[in-house]
């Protein structure tokens, strides 16, 4: 199994770190298989210096950060099937949320980190977007509606949701709703070839980023939040998805995967799509492999 890229010097890690999101510190969370099994490393953003956050013989995976610093929210199948849990930023005293015979992905933390929304697949051909309070009860289905309904990202105020769906018939589309799934709107209308489109909404509130699908790669795109000024950003070819913005807003993180799951990298760039480095690499793919970024807590 490949390890991470060699550590940088001290002197060298601080002057990265501190040029993407304050501090020198572990800044980045994500799914890695460089145990063995899918665990969850904080490291630095040059990749270096790993800690292992949550490393087991299951697979942790799609992390989401409250927004208070204090806990993580992930996709687990330690009990069987993939549910929802949360634990301490460190790591302990993880916390089942959803138990039911479905599987459960892709948590996502309300601003005030109140609400966790998720994708919840009721059939091979049918997912919904749910929301629950952050102790797991009152969960809501949101969507309801017999397609492939996904990835939910909560807008920076609170108001609305980002998600992907197939409701269309022609492929996925990027969707927004209120946080109570009332007034559904589609704002792409490029359909792409990706099952899922991975929306992850800008700091600012004013951008939506996600992944595209065409022939059989994918890139990543950008558009304002109702849907205008679509562009491309990035260029790196074979599959480039899930994505998470720094909470400056000033850098972007993404998964690349190599066609033919020949391996898995995950890759920093500036929020124009200029500059993308790698900086993690590693033998075939790491499923379910959102990085997420450390809210800057002040």
């Amino acid at each position: 199994m490949r390890l991470f890229l060699a550590i940088i010097a001290v002197g060298s890690a601080f002057s990265f770190a501190a040029a993407f999101d304050g501090p020198a510190e572990r800044r980045i969370l994500c799914p890695s298989n460089r145990s063995g099994s899918v665990g969850l490393f904080l490291m630095m953003m040059d990749g270096s210096d790993p800690q292992s956050v949550a490393v087991n013989s299951w697979k942790d995976s799609y992390p989401s950060w409250s927004h208070d610093g204090k806990k993580i929210a992930f996709a687990s199948n330690r009990e069987g099937a993939f549910h929802i849990y949360v634990m301490d930023a460190d790591g302990a005293n993880a916390t089942q949320l959803t138990s039911e015979s479905v599987a459960d992905y892709y948590p996502a933390w309300s601003p005030d980190d109140k609400k966790i929304a998720f994708s919840r697949e009721l059939s091979q051909q049918d997912q919904d977007i749910f929301i629950m309070d952050a102790d797991g009860s009152n969960p809501t289905n949101l969507t309801n509606n017999p397609s492939m309904d996904a990835c939910p990202d909560w807008s920076p105020d609170g108001k609305k949701i980002a998600f992907s769906s197939n409701r269309s018939g022609q492929g996925s589309h990027l969707y927004t709703m209120d946080a109570d799934g009332r007034n559904v709107q589609e704002i792409t209308k490029v359909d792409s070839t990706l099952p899922f489109m991975c929306p992850a909404w800008s700091p600012d509130g004013k951008k939506i980023l996600f992944a595209e699908g065409t022939g059989n790669g994918a890139e990543l795109h950008i558009c304002n939040a109702d849907g205008t000024n679509r562009r491309q950003l990035t260029k790196q070819g074979a599959l480039n998805t899930q994505c998470a913005w720094s909470s400056d807003g000033k850098k972007i993180a993404f998964q690349h995967l190599e066609r033919g799951g020949r391996g898995s990298s995950l890759y920093i760039m500036d929020a124009d799509g200029k500059n993308p480095t790698e900086i993690l690499k590693e033998e075939g793919p790491t499923n379910g492999g959102r990085p997420a970024w450390k809210p800057n807590v002040k």
